[in-house]
């Protein structure tokens, strides 16, 4: 067969595989991130999130020639922010968090407000900058005035909140950490476990890390992570990477 014929017919085949693949049921991750923020997203496929602003940011798989004539027939734009399908499945969302929360420290700071952390215990003491986007701010006051509610010999992992936004990348690594959006924060480090210290203590070298199976080392009560948890804050705790004091709002985990 000459080869100019057969390549216009791979090349609709491949396009028409591509139709078919795109019509299936989304992935249960991308079901989730629409349930999770619907004040943001409208729509998502598995080609792609449409925004309530009517943007849509393109999501690619490993196959150029999929991405190219998805782009085609839905009309995105390769050249903008995307997520890859294998970000999504690795919960690496920050193209995305970046559209929805702010694409640069500036951008990020327009929209958050000031939290007094458990005023009522603490007084004024510990401000908190949290986004206004998905009603954070609210949930972190729920969060704060429901921790209000606990005896007071909790109050010590509480106090002393380590930090909230804070525009940064994660330590050793090239993206973004979710503290620069404005939806983390940090109780007491005092009471706390971060398995870098606590391998640190150890006295072995990082090299030596690949070896060694951490031990997972945890004093924050679990009270205390369920009232986070209850309002679509992860827990640190949670991760083999344990980061005790830490707790970011990712609902479309808890779907």
């Amino acid at each position: 067969m000459d080869k100019h014929f057969l390549l216009p017919k791979l090349l609709v085949f491949f396009s028409l595989l591509c139709v078919v693949m795109t019509s299936q049921a989304e992935s249960v991750p991308l079901q989730n991130l629409q349930k999770a923020y619907p004040d943001s997203i409208q729509k998502v496929t598995s080609n792609y999130i449409e925004w309530k602003d009517g943007t849509r940011m393109p999501i690619q798989g490993s196959f150029a020639l999929f991405n190219y004539v998805a782009s085609v027939f839905y009309h995105l734009d390769l050249s903008a922010p995307s997520l890859s399908k294998a970000a999504i499945l690795h919960e690496q969302y920050e193209p995305l968090f970046r559209k929805m929360y702010g694409n640069s420290a500036a951008e990020v700071k327009r929209k958050l407000v000031t939290v007094y952390w458990m005023p009522n215990v603490f007084g004024y003491r510990y401000p908190l900058r949290v986004t206004t986007v998905n009603d954070v701010d609210k949930k972190i006051q729920r969060i704060s005035a429901e921790l209000e509610k606990l005896p007071p010999s909790y109050y010590r992992y509480l106090a002393n909140p380590a930090g909230s936004f804070y525009w940064r990348s994660v330590a050793g690594e090239g993206y973004l950490s979710s503290h620069s959006f404005g939806i983390a924060m940090d109780i007491n480090s005092s009471y706390s476990n971060y398995w870098l210290w606590d391998y640190l203590k150890l006295k072995l070298p990082i090299s030596e890390l690949k070896y060694h199976k951490l031990t997972y080392q945890n004093h924050v009560p679990m009270e205390i992570v369920r009232i986070f948890e209850k309002e679509g804050f992860l827990w640190g705790g949670r991760w083999y990477f344990y980061d005790t004091m830490h707790f970011e709002y990712r609902p479309e985990l808890f779907i």
